[in-house]
């Protein structure tokens, strides 16, 4: 561990868990479902899966089967970005964010003309005059659980808020309060937490209609819901994260003891995470090895590659 293997993307890590369901499906590809769509269609196919993962996460995100409208997702991105179409088509021309969140939220709103108002994590949102918030929690900033108390004060001050859940799952249990009704949408997604980015499995919750998502009801990747439903079904979630957390634990120590910085591991287990005031402290050189993961007021490590690193190890 001589090099500096993290990176400042969050490259999802393909685990070998959800590598062994996809393989044992496709020893006997699914064709029969397919076939379905002579005969009855798969316009419904998605309800019963959206159905689990609620049912699923019925302790973590109690209020989920409060939001009406539900659709399958390419990933988080896409009702992400949709959403941003239903704002700019109710004439919403600026939306929240704290500095150093999700880069996404940027480079989306840019393409519908909508301005992102960065914010610092510290400022009181009552200062701010109500609007549109998207948010991901855990925070993209630091891989951390946003406190609830944060959120509640975005809330509380009027502030309609876009949830997004794209870490669901890759912590310890955590229950994430959807009550408030200014929550107005939710975005899960399985990228991240299973390492399927390239599958695009993800699923938005709304509040009220999303015009633009309406016609995912056909234009939906089956295959993707099948992996999904799968790992809700099969995968022992308590386990998995109980064994990526150690992982995570024994890799920021190594890190720490190569190379002196003083990283922590996140809530969410693809990630560490270092102060922006502790990095300044830190000596020149070490300062120069980090630069590139400045996140607002921390520094965020993506640890995936240590991941692999890690497997290719045992095997």
């Amino acid at each position: 561990m001589n090099d500096f293997k993290a990176i400042t993307t969050v490259y999802s890590y393909y685990l070998p868990e959800v590598r062994a369901i996809i393989s044992e499906m496709v020893r006997e590809y699914p064709h029969d479902v397919f076939l379905q769509s002579i005969s009855s269609g798969l316009d419904d196919f998605h309800h019963p899966i959206i159905e689990k993962l609620v049912e699923v996460n019925r302790t973590e995100l109690a209020e989920l089967s409060n939001f009406q409208f539900r659709y399958p997702t390419s990933g988080s991105e896409e009702g992400i970005r949709e959403y941003f179409t239903l704002l700019r088509n109710k004439q919403v021309n600026q939306v929240y964010m704290w500095k150093g969140d999700y880069e996404g939220y940027r480079e989306v709103a840019a393409t519908r003309s909508i301005k992102i108002t960065e914010v610092d994590y510290e400022v009181d949102p009552k200062r701010l005059k109500p609007g549109f918030w998207f948010l991901s929690n855990p925070s993209a900033r630091d891989g951390m659980i946003v406190p609830k108390e944060k959120i509640q004060a975005i809330l509380n001050a009027g502030h309609k808020v876009f949830d997004d859940l794209s870490y669901l799952r890759a912590t310890m249990p955590h229950r994430f309060d959807l009550s408030h009704p200014n929550i107005d949408a939710v975005a899960v997604s399985f990228s991240k937490t299973y390492g399927l980015f390239y599958y695009r499995v993800g699923f938005l919750f709304s509040r009220e209609t999303v015009p633009a998502l309406y016609a995912n009801k056909w234009f939906k990747n089956v295959f993707s819901l099948l992996v999904a439903e799968r790992i809700l079904d099969e995968l022992d979630q308590a386990a998995m994260i109980t064994k990526y957390k150690k992982i995570q634990s024994d890799i920021v120590a190594d890190i720490n003891g190569t190379f002196k910085l003083g990283v922590s591991a996140s809530d969410a287990f693809l990630l560490a995470k270092l102060s922006a005031a502790a990095g300044g402290q830190l000596p020149l050189e070490s300062q120069s090895l980090i630069n590139n993961f400045r996140r607002g007021d921390w520094y965020r490590f993506c640890l995936t590659p240590y991941y692999m690193e890690y497997e290719a190890l045992q095997s």
